[in-house]
């Protein structure tokens, strides 16, 4: 054999692999990207799976906030209205055109209505609207009971500390508003 035969045989070999590398590379190729979107595809489904669960769970946790919040608004508006009412009493009383069997009555209601707004924010509130809540009430008691004189400088100032602290739990603002009329 001479070198020319040799290299004959040499390079019939060689293309005889190169063809078939060239067909096992394309293949591998394809299978390769076939098999990566197949993956691809797996891991999106997942992930679109896990993302519209914590959805689920970010809107639960929103609408129990919103109704946690809006139970407390409703409640703190409660307490102004039932505060409110006595005092209206208390200046009607002051200005003679309440009778005292009115003013029973009306305290009475007071009252009720006391303790049951002291149960409500004993479920929402935190304790320093609490703390306000008390010395408010314990001073309208006293007035109520004639152990204590009616000032209103004293009540709006408690009335506006209790408004204060609610407007922190709620989030208003957590700078104090205050009166700065002249009366």
């Amino acid at each position: 054999m001479d070198w020319d035969e040799v290299f004959k045989v040499i390079l019939a070999a060689l293309a005889s692999i190169g063809g078939g590398g060239v067909i096992v590379f394309a293949l591998s190729s394809w299978f390769g990207k076939v098999w990566a979107k197949k993956i691809l595809a797996n891991e999106a489904h997942e992930l679109n799976t896990k993302l519209e669960a914590t959805k689920t769970q970010l809107e639960v946790i929103k609408n129990k906030t919103l109704r946690f919040q809006n139970d407390k608004i409703l409640t703190y508006r409660l307490v102004v209205d039932v505060v409110s009412k006595l005092l209206a009493d208390f200046d009607a009383t002051e200005l003679g055109s309440l009778s005292t069997e009115e003013a029973d009555k009306s305290f009475h209601i007071f009252n009720q209505n006391r303790i049951q707004v002291y149960g409500y924010l004993a479920m929402l509130a935190p304790q320093t609207v609490m703390d306000a809540q008390d010395e408010l009430m314990d001073y309208l008691l006293q007035i109520a009971e004639d152990t204590a004189h009616y000032e209103w400088k004293k009540v709006r100032e408690l009335a506006l500390r209790l408004l204060n602290e609610i407007r922190i739990d709620i989030g208003i603002d957590s700078h104090p508003i205050s009166y700065n009329g002249v009366l």
